[in-house]
């Protein structure tokens, strides 16, 4: 058998296409975004650090550390996933639109004031993103 004549079986489905790739893109960016609300809130419950057993027992057991926890690593199998198909260069600039929900979701779940000089920052973080979109493109 000839190397010409091995053919290379690639992954098929919606999954492995271009719809798949946003899907995955979109997964990220809530699970790392959810796991960042979460510690928010399971902090403010939690209130001051003691550091002994009980007050780690009272974090074990606060369902916003859980969902953080369940967040985070949902997130790292997705990031897993993207960076198979996509080069780290172009990934991890593209991971920052976490910041963006996060803020998002800090002014609108979570009522916090964000200042003209943070939105200003949402629209650095987006025009950066458009960048790297556009040069990929070319």
């Amino acid at each position: 058998m000839n190397t010409q004549d091995v053919v290379v079986a690639r992954p098929s489905g919606w999954l492995h296409g271009r719809l798949g790739t946003v899907v995955l893109w979109a997964l990220l960016i809530c699970t790392e975004s959810a796991g960042q609300l979460f510690t928010k809130v399971a902090g403010n419950q939690l209130g001051q650090m003691d550091f002994n057993w009980q007050w780690l027992s009272e974090v074990a057991r606060n369902p916003g550390i859980l969902a953080a926890i369940a967040s985070y690593i949902g997130a790292f199998f997705v990031w897993m996933l993207i960076l198979r198909r996509s080069s780290l260069s172009l990934a991890f600039p593209l991971s920052s639109l976490v910041f963006v929900v996060v803020l998002l979701g800090s002014w609108l779940g979570l009522g916090e004031h964000i200042s003209l000089l943070h939105w200003v920052g949402v629209a650095v973080i987006i025009g950066g993103i458009a960048l790297l979109a556009e040069g990929e493109e070319n």
